[in-house]
C-alpha cells in the first residue's frame, strides 16, 4: 500500500523521510538507518476519489444534512510573533510528514469500513477517530509554531485494491506501520519535552493499534520488536 509522501528537505546529512498518502504517509526504508528517514508507502492518486479525506483548504458550503465530520477546520495562516523563536526545520519536516501518515490513515480507515464485519467496523473506526484526534492536534501544533500544516491529498494509491476483509486489514496494518515509522522520526529529530512526548504517544498508540490488526490475519509476530524502525 502507499501512505503520505511529504517530501520536506532537511538540512542535514541524512535524508528527510519521502511520504505519499494523505500528506503522504512515512514507512522507513527496510535498508534505511536509524537516522535515515523513514520511506513512506501510500502514495497520492492519480485522480480524485469520491471517499478521499478532503483538504485542509476552505471547501464549499457543505450540502445540508452532510457528513462534515472528516473536514479539519483549516487554520488562519500563522504569522509568528516577533519574539516567537524560529521552529527547527529538521523538527518542522518530521512533524508535517507525521502529519501526512495522520491523513493518510483517515483517508484508509474510511475506505476499509465496507469490507469489515461488525466487530472489526466497531474497531476500525475508533481508531479512526483516534487518528483524527491526533491529526487534528499536530495541525494544532504546527499552526501555534507559526508553520502552515501541509493539507491532505485527495485519493491515495494503494499497493494492492481493497476488496475484502483480509485486504482492509492489511491496510489497516500498513496504515498504523507508517504512522509509527513517521512518529519515531520526529523522536529522533526533536528535543522538546512536549513535542518528544507527542511524539512517544504517537508511535506506542500506531504500534498497539498496528499489532491488533496484524493479529487478525495471524501474522507473527503480530508487533516487530523495535516499532518503527527500519
Amino acid at each position: 500500500m502507499t501512505s503520505p509522501t511529504p517530501t520536506p528537505d532537511a538540512d542535514d546529512t541524512s535524508s528527510s523521510p519521502r511520504s505519499s498518502s494523505a500528506s503522504r504517509s512515512s514507512r522507513p526504508s527496510r535498508s534505511s538507518s536509524r537516522s535515515s528517514s523513514p520511506s513512506l508507502s501510500l502514495r497520492p492518486s492519480a485522480s480524485e476519489s469520491a471517499s478521499a479525506e478532503p483538504s485542509a483548504e476552505p471547501a464549499p458550503a457543505p450540502v445540508p444534512g452532510a457528513e462534515a465530520t472528516d473536514r479539519p477546520r483549516p487554520p488562519s495562516n500563522p504569522v509568528p510573533a516577533s519574539d516567537q523563536p524560529k521552529p527547527n526545520p529538521d523538527t518542522t519536516a518530521a512533524v508535517q510528514i507525521a502529519l501526512g501518515t495522520e491523513h493518510a490513515a483517515v483517508w484508509c480507515y474510511g475506505l476499509i469500513s465496507a469490507f469489515l464485519p461488525a466487530n472489526l467496523d466497531k474497531r476500525a473506526r475508533e481508531d479512526l477517530a483516534a487518528h483524527r484526534a491526533r491529526r487534528d492536534n499536530t495541525m494544532r501544533v504546527l499552526t501555534d509554531s507559526g508553520v502552515a500544516p501541509e493539507p491532505a491529498e485527495p485519493a491515495y494509491r494503494l499497493p494492492e485494491p481493497v476488496e475484502d476483509q483480509k485486504a482492509a486489514a492489511q491496510l489497516a496494518v500498513l496504515a498504523e506501520g507508517d504512522a509509527a515509522a513517521a512518529w519515531r522520526y520526529v523522536l529522533e529529530r526533536c528535543d522538546d519535552p512536549s513535542m518528544r512526548r507527542t511524539a512517544l504517544e504517537g508511535l506506542i498508540d500506531a504500534a498497539v493499534r498496528g499489532a491488533r490488526w496484524s493479529g487478525t490475519l495471524d501474522n507473527a509476530p503480530p508487533i516487530p520488536p523495535f516499532p518503527g524502525s527500519p
